[in-house]
């Protein structure tokens, strides 16, 4: 059970707690929707990152919006998927091959850009971590997934 109530009812439950703050919550979504689909980085690629950084973060909600996928084939997925884990398991420990395969894929611009994503997304995870967020249901799944299509389109 969340450790607040919901502010509001329109939405995700995430930013219905954050509205508590809506100054917050509006400049938190513009951001995210910046980081998420703006920049160098595809989209998709920052969403697996994602998906794989919340099974880590301890927010269920988050984790609940998708499973990353279990094997990655595109190897720029998979050094940017290992990057994120890397950075939720231990920001400040993160091994150098890992960094070096980040580098042998993106470029200086598009490291840093994927290092504000994970970041971003990582503390974002925790506020939903520390409200103890429950699950998505399906109808928020079905939502997210609608606009994940149509931030893309922008």
């Amino acid at each position: 059970m969340p450790r607040l109530e919901q502010a509001t009812r329109a939405g995700t439950p995430y930013f219905n707690v954050m509205d508590h703050r809506k100054d917050i919550s509006k400049k938190w979504m513009e951001m995210d929707e910046f980081l998420r689909f703006g920049g160098t980085v595809d989209s998709d690629l920052k969403e697996e990152v994602r998906r794989a950084v919340a099974q880590k973060s301890g927010c269920k909600f988050c984790a609940s919006l998708g499973d990353p996928q279990p094997h990655y084939d595109d190897p720029r997925v998979a050094a940017a998927v290992r990057f994120g884990t890397a950075v939720a398991q231990s920001p400040t420990g993160i091994a150098d091959e890992v960094f070096e395969e980040l580098r042998a894929h993106f470029s200086a611009e598009q490291i840093v850009e994927l290092s504000c994503w994970v970041s971003f997304m990582y503390g974002a995870e925790m506020f939903g971590a520390i409200m103890q967020l429950d699950p998505a249901t399906e109808a928020v799944k079905k939502m997210y997934a609608t606009w994940l299509v149509q931030g893309k389109k922008k």
